[in-house]
């Protein structure tokens, strides 16, 4: 084939994994070209991998590096560019590539990208930073949508999803029907250069440890995973764009370590910090402990621009989320949870709230953070029912929807309770690290399909409407949050196997896997089932008098359902709490 007089490269530019590091080079044979692949010549520069650039420089660091690739392949004639998926969004490098070149978009189903990508880490060849976190399907539907407008301004768009001699042949056939026209238009290099009227997404360098993109209508924010992150706090807030005063709420219990840890970090950088310790229990989750902090807040002058910085479990995360919502109508919040409960649940999502003497989480909000940051090792100093308890809900997240996990949990479940020993045991930090990270994804996927919990999000309450129950009829107090939900799903196992759609080996399963985490199956003794009835009666997840379950059908594929009949919701409240 003849190329065009003035032609001096072909660019092909999309979304990560839709073939331009493997089409370039047969381009490049077919006419005798070179091809350069600037994912390639970056790591040549840096001596790196591209997953280490980013881990050590962060994404500005990178596309700083990216620009520099840009402007050695401009330099260079009669080559085929294999572009970064962002490289195309930024007007210097759409300018350089462009002039006398010929812009191919290769595009691709969403469904395609994900197995490409799947494959790609499953072989290990390659790990794709701006994809990082399990919640991979949801990032790349929102980082494509939001690219596409500058995807648009290239001279041709291929789609890959097909045979690869397919694709070569259309984008040769397309370089010499177009090209000698399009690197004569002067309009066209206007229109590169100037861009499609639209922003380009942000670039949010947030660093290392970042294991799954909480994106919901509100906000859009990071949820991060490590060891020792809480010595890394000032950096954290730096990425986020928070300047401002910390005023850190802390549970007692963890005052004098974690929550030190957290202000050592912040003072160092030289950060305006403020303390308040608040009792620890599920009891200062009252409308009574919100007041006295907002008086604290009050009394420091809290600004809007300060940043509310909790420490602690799920009590402080409602509690210091409650206040960070309605103090000046909304300060910037971020969560460090300091329990499993936290890390996997609570701090996720923007649910906060105080309970009343009637019921758990009547008062409350929907206030998204703007990050969580999940230290697992201050998992090493979390007493031993704490752990517990914080397990029943990973044991939750496996049965709606991750039953793969429900085999690792049962085979590990040892090491998983013994973070202490993680201390001095890389591999176990790292199991520890994985099991988290992988159950924040699957409360970051569901909450950001459904914010307000109006629809999917209602599966996350799997075994909680006994549970709450159980909760407000004890005080709180004498039951934990976990345990309490490890028996309403005993619960709602034995309804779902009473209505046929699971069968007892199912049920069995449950009990097995509450057992290895030494979580209860029976409630403690003294309950009665009318005051259990009489507590469900009054839950946020009554609807029109009737009440709504959260129930299995099949493991994995969880329902809601308000058609269960009352002789077997008392049959499964006796399996639990004994008959009246």
């Amino acid at each position: 084939m003849t190329t065009p007089e003035g032609l001096k490269r072909i660019v092909l530019i999309g979304f990560s994994a839709t073939g331009k590091s493997v089409l370039a080079p047969f381009i490049a044979h077919r006419l005798g070209w070179e091809s350069i692949d600037l994912d390639d010549e970056i790591e040549r520069e840096a001596g790196r991998t591209i997953a280490e650039v980013f881990e050590t420089e962060g994404e500005r660091g990178f596309r700083m590096r990216e620009g520099w690739a840009v402007r050695e392949a401009a330099a260079r004639d009669n080559v085929v560019v294999a572009t970064g998926g962002g490289v195309w969004l930024h007007a210097e490098n759409r300018a350089l590539l462009a002039d006398r070149g010929f812009v191919v978009t290769l595009e691709a189903r969403t469904a395609t990208i994900a197995a490409r990508y799947a494959a790609a880490q499953e072989s290990a060849e390659e790990v794709r930073p701006m994809l990082a976190g399990p919640d991979q399907r949801r990032r790349v539907e929102a980082l494509k949508a939001a690219r596409q407008p500058f995807y648009a301004l290239s001279d041709l768009t291929v789609h890959t999803d097909e045979r690869t001699d397919d694709v070569i042949s259309e984008i040769l056939r397309g370089v010499e029907q177009r090209a000698a026209s399009v690197i004569q238009s002067e309009s066209r290099l206007h229109e590169i250069r100037n861009g499609p009227g639209v922003d380009p997404p942000p670039m949010n360098d947030y660093g290392p440890d970042v294991g799954c993109i909480v994106e919901v209508e509100s906000a859009r924010y990071p949820v991060y995973c490590g060891w020792g992150l809480l010595e890394r706090s000032a950096d954290i807030l730096d990425r986020l764009g928070l300047p401002g005063r910390v005023f850190l709420i802390v549970d007692e219990a963890v005052a004098g370590t974690h929550g030190a840890t957290a202000r050592r970090a912040l003072e160092s950088a030289r950060r305006t910090v403020s303390t308040y310790s608040v009792p620890s229990g599920e009891a200062s989750k009252s409308l009574e402990s919100l007041s006295l902090l907002y008086e604290w807040l009050s009394s420091h002058r809290a600004e809007r621009r300060d940043v509310v910085f909790a420490v602690g479990g799920g009590m402080i995360t409602d509690l210091a989320g409650m206040a960070a919502a309605t103090y000046l109508r909304g300060m910037p919040l971020v969560h460090a949870p300091t329990t499993m409960l936290g890390m996997v649940d609570a701090a996720i999502g923007g649910k906060v709230a105080v309970d009343l003497p009637s019921g758990k989480n009547l008062v409350g909000a929907f206030y998204q953070p703007r990050a969580v940051v999940a230290d697992a090792a201050t998992l090493a100093t979390l007493p031993q029912r704490e752990l517990r308890s914080g397990y029943a809900e990973v044991i939750k997240h496996g049965f709606i929807c991750d039953e793969p996990m429900l085999e690792l949990l049962d085979s590990a479940a040892d090491a998983l309770l013994s973070p202490a020993a993680a201390v001095s045991d890389p591999s176990l930090r790292q199991l520890l690290v994985d099991v988290i990270t992988r159950n924040q994804a699957i409360k970051a996927a569901v909450v950001s399909d459904d914010e307000r919990e109006s629809d999917k999000r209602a599966i996350l309450n799997y075994g909680h409407t006994l549970g709450h129950a159980i909760e407000a009829v004890t005080g709180f107090a004498p039951v934990l949050h976990g345990e309490a939900v490890a028996m309403g799903m005993i619960a709602v196992a034995e309804i779902g196997c009473a209505l046929g759609m699971i069968d007892q080996d199912i049920v069995l399963r449950h009990r097995r896997l509450l057992d290895r985490f030494g979580l209860p199956t029976q409630s403690p003794p003294g309950l009665g089932r009318d005051e259990i009835v009489e507590a469900m009666s009054r839950d946020k997840k009554v609807v029109g008098g009737r009440q709504h379950w959260v129930l299995l059908d099949g493991v994995g594929n969880p329902i809601v359902r308000d058609d269960v009949p009352a002789e077997i919701v008392t049959e499964a409240i006796d399996a639990v709490v004994g008959p009246a």
